[in-house]
């Protein structure tokens, strides 16, 4: 008989059937709400809203989807300190618990004032939200908004096991998630008995925080007494892969070319890729757990295109003349074309990315002293040069200077402009 296989990289993104279909009492209970506030809100949504305006203007409207004598508070991570700064411990109490009718105005002027900018601390945010909550609260349930997977120290799932012994509840919200950070947001509520919910285009953050709020607690899972190992695989691995168990920390194991998959006891393990970690990965009893990988794939490409990751700004590789492509842990990168960046591309697990530099190509006939390319303001990002002729760029606005000749440039997608004599 086979085993069941559960896979992370395609884990469906709905919430469950049983929190449909049950009801429970939300006026008793004291609300801490979590919201992400790290570098990559800053991403803009295909409406070209930054995702941190439509959830903070998703956070503004919870008061109106609790009872007005329920308690509730916020705690925002990532706000406080530059990504530079690298600070792990960007995380406080904006608000502290009160009725939710009366917590209102003050929720609404701290979420406006939060501006996106630092890691996502989230088995930190965990770790200090077991005392925010009043000693005398009857439910104690977290609502968690975040767009992407922990970015600093300890495992949020770890720190999840830790909350549900405190007899809290956590219900969390994957906001344009890629599928690493989906899985470990799932496996942060399977912990607490909570429900994953899934705004997977942005707009419908509001309806989907409303369906979290009045989710109802589940039955928390527990391993059978002595489980049956199970498997950890990958569905690519260019280079090797160490496996570390969450809770210890400790290496147990390593997935490479001709390793493919490595037996586990049941439990949590981090992966590491890179500079990068993921995180909150779930080992069942005799079931086989499948991480997938994205690829990048860039055309159009003139010199080497480095690969960062938006939020800690890590090195994760380049494109270059003998690397056409990139394997990479799903999340959101930044692509530096020299002093050109193309910012917040998503790559997902499972999937192969490709993108189309535009290109802007000097004609061999063509005679010139000087010619660069800018910036609409002003700022170069590439100069041509006897060798030179051919620039890549990312989408955006620019002006090729010819000497005194001046072109506007708009580039989309692998859009070529050709400047002739």
């Amino acid at each position: 008989m086979l085993n069941p296989v559960f896979v992370v990289a395609v884990l469906t993104a709905c919430m469950t059937t049983a929190s449909l279909a049950q009801t429970c009492n939300t006026a008793e209970r004291s609300v801490l709400l979590i919201l992400d506030a790290s570098g990559s809100m800053n991403a803009k949504l295909p409406n070209g809203e930054t995702r941190i305006a439509v959830a903070q203007r998703a956070i503004k409207g919870v008061a109106s989807f609790i009872p007005a004598n329920a308690g509730l508070s916020l705690r925002i991570y990532g706000a406080q300190s530059a990504a530079s700064q690298k600070n792990c411990r960007d995380t406080h109490l904006a608000v502290p618990f009160g009725p939710a009718s009366a917590s209102a105005a003050a929720i609404a002027t701290s979420v406006d004032a939060a501006k996106a900018q630092g890691y996502t601390p989230i088995a930190y945010s965990l770790d200090q939200a077991v005392t925010d909550f009043p000693a005398d609260a009857k439910e104690r349930v977290i609502v968690l908004v975040s767009d992407g997977k922990e970015t600093c120290q300890g495992d949020p799932v770890v720190a999840a096991k830790v909350l549900a012994g405190n007899r809290i509840t956590v219900h969390t919200v994957g906001f344009v998630v890629d599928t690493a950070a989906r899985g470990q947001l799932q496996a942060i509520a399977r912990a607490t008995g909570g429900s994953y919910f899934d705004a997977p285009v942005g707009p419908e953050l509001p309806d989907t925080l409303k369906q979290a709020l009045n989710a109802c607690k589940q039955r928390v899972a527990t391993l059978p007494p002595n489980p049956r190992p199970g498997k950890l695989r990958t569905t690519s691995a260019v280079y090797p892969l160490p496996v570390f168990e969450s809770e210890s920390g400790k290496p147990v194991g390593k997935l490479d070319r001709t390793v493919m998959e490595v037996n586990l006891p049941a439990g949590t393990y981090e992966v590491q890729f890179g500079k990068g970690r993921w995180k909150g990965i779930e080992v069942r009893p005799a079931e086989t757990t499948t991480i997938a990988p994205g690829e990048l794939r860039i055309e159009n490409r003139v010199g080497v295109v480095h690969i960062h990751d938006t939020e800690t700004g890590e090195d994760f590789g380049q494109i270059d003349a003998a690397n056409a492509a990139v394997t990479l842990m799903p999340g959101l990168y930044d692509l530096r074309f020299g002093k050109a960046e193309w910012r917040f591309v998503k790559v997902d697990g499972g999937t192969r990315l490709i993108l189309k530099a535009a290109l802007v190509r000097l004609d061999r006939g063509l005679k010139w002293q000087r010619a660069r390319v800018t910036t609409k303001d002003g700022v170069e990002v590439f100069r041509f040069d006897a060798v030179s002729h051919q620039a890549a760029l990312p989408p955006g606005e620019y002006t090729i200077e010819v000497d005194d000749r001046k072109i506007p440039f708009n580039a989309s997608e692998g859009e070529v402009l050709d400047v002739k004599p």
